[in-house]
């Protein structure tokens, strides 16, 4: 089974340097929503719903997609 990651700046925060990692796709978008949750709550409080729809989003696709060494890779 091959590692997974996503970074902050991946999905858009770049001024912080966390680093999601696991084996499970589901295990590192849990991991990295509930960072966000605790670590940037006044980034997720000045969101409205579609925002944050978008951030989880952007973090399932970069996910879908990367080949779990932190780059996006495209089709």
């Amino acid at each position: 089974m091959k590692m997974r990651m996503v970074k902050c700046s991946d999905v858009g925060i770049s001024n912080c340097n966390f680093i999601a990692l696991g084996n499970d796709i589901d295990e590192v978008e849990q991991n990295m929503l509930a960072h966000i949750e605790s670590e940037h709550k006044d980034l997720l409080e000045s969101m409205n719903e579609h925002e944050i729809h978008l951030l989880k989003h952007r973090i399932s696709t970069f996910l879908g997609r990367s080949c779990g060494c932190g780059h996006l890779q495209m089709p």
